[in-house]
């Protein structure tokens, strides 16, 4: 062990270092992980409320469409992050207003 080089933590590990997040993108991400979060809770609430079950598989699969959403938001493109920027917040309206008849 010690006659080997010192690697970097990324190469130890297998993977390659990346440049840190400047903090635009930081917010950029907390903001599109906190509205993914917020519909797929709202997704979760009306799936427990729905007494249809059609309703509710449907209602189920947007869930999980948004759990597979929140998972990858670490790669998804800056376009993609826009496009839940500027679209969710009325989606997230609407669940909510649905939620509350």
């Amino acid at each position: 062990m010690p006659d080997e080089p010192a690697k970097h933590i990324s190469e130890a590990l297998g993977g390659r270092p990346v440049e840190p997040l400047s903090d635009a993108e930081r917010v950029e991400r907390e903001r599109v992980r906190n509205l993914v979060q917020s519909v797929a809770s709202c997704y979760n609430a009306l799936v427990a409320q729905a007494t249809d079950p059609g309703r509710r598989a449907e209602l189920s699969e947007r869930l999980v469409g948004h759990d597979a959403e929140l998972r990858r938001i670490d790669t998804m493109p800056p376009a993609e992050r826009r496009t839940v920027i500027s679209t969710y917040p009325e989606l997230l309206t609407r669940l909510r207003a649905e939620l509350d008849r």
